[in-house]
Formats: structure tokens, sequence, C-alpha cells
């Protein structure tokens, strides 16, 4: 957790840290992101870098997420997963690491 800059003090001022949002995301057959609503419009997977799974915490509230580190046809990069127990699709932004130049 953070301190949340825009928010009055008090007991609310914290925020999550990247904090996934829902999106209607369209998969292939395969399952994989095709199309994502990205920034006011449809944008094309250019690419899928990566792909993985994360099964746990079964003895609590149970997690099982199929995650994807895709590259959108302008260039933009995104961490999407697909909640393979309750359904639906969430994204979040992709903050790779910094180069020397950059």
């Amino acid at each position: 957790m953070v301190e949340n800059p825009r928010a009055a003090t008090g007991a609310g001022r914290l925020r999550r840290l990247n904090e996934p949002r829902p999106l209607a995301i369209e998969a292939g057959h395969d399952g994989t992101p095709k199309t994502i609503p990205w920034r006011g419009g449809y944008r094309r997977v250019a690419a899928v870098h990566e792909s993985w799974r994360i099964d746990d915490e079964w003895w609590r509230d149970e997690v099982s997420r199929r995650y994807y580190a895709i590259e959108l046809d302008d260039g933009s990069r995104l961490v999407g997963y697909r909640d393979l127990i309750r359904g639906g699709w969430y994204v979040q932004p992709y903050h790779g690491p910094k180069t020397a130049a950059g």
C-alpha cells in the first residue's frame, strides 16, 4: 500500500498499488488475448511475450489465474489475466525494467 497523494488526510488515505481493473478482453479459441479495448479504442494484440499460471491460497480465498504479458499494436505493454475461478479478464499496466538510456 502507498499513500494516496490525492486523498484527504485520515484513515482512508491509502490505496492499492497497481490494482487490476476489469476489462472485456476478446480471446481466441486457444484462450490467448486477441483484441483489447484500450485508451479509447480497440487494439490488436501484436505479441504475447510470456504466459504463466498462479494457483494460490486454497486455504482462504482461492486464486487461480492465467497471466499474459501483452504487447499491443500501438507498442503499449500491459499484463492481463483471466480469473479461472470467477471468470472475467483483468488488466494491469506494465512497468518494465528501466534501461540505462531511459
